[in-house]
């Protein structure tokens, strides 16, 4: 009977154990995610520094490079996108709106 009572206590330590393994792979895994959340926030935080929106012509412009760059639908710029100023349409000027003007007028 003391022998059964034993190898039930030590299957409850190893069960107990496992369980708390497990909580410290989620506490681990709720780490990385934070600090991946942190790093891609601080991203866009530098990004915002460099890049300003111009959303009526769905653009971002690169205040570094003077260049433009489409937004996706995520809010994103598309890197492959790129053009400069002289390479826009009238199309593009006449929908710039009048605050997005400012700030273009403002790089020439």
């Amino acid at each position: 009977m003391s022998t059964a009572l034993f190898i039930i206590f030590i299957f409850c330590i190893f069960i107990a154990c496992y369980f708390l393994a497990r909580k410290d792979d989620k506490i681990l895994d709720l780490q990385q995610r934070v600090t991946y959340l942190e790093q891609k926030i601080n991203k866009k935080l530098i990004s915002r520094l460099l890049f300003v929106e111009l959303k009526s012509v769905n653009s971002v412009l690169d205040t570094l490079n003077n260049c433009f760059y489409d937004i996706d639908e995520d809010g994103d710029y598309i890197v492959d996108s790129e053009y400069r100023l002289e390479d826009v349409t009238d199309e593009w000027w006449e929908a710039l709106s009048q605050g997005d003007l400012e700030i273009v007028n403002k790089i020439k």
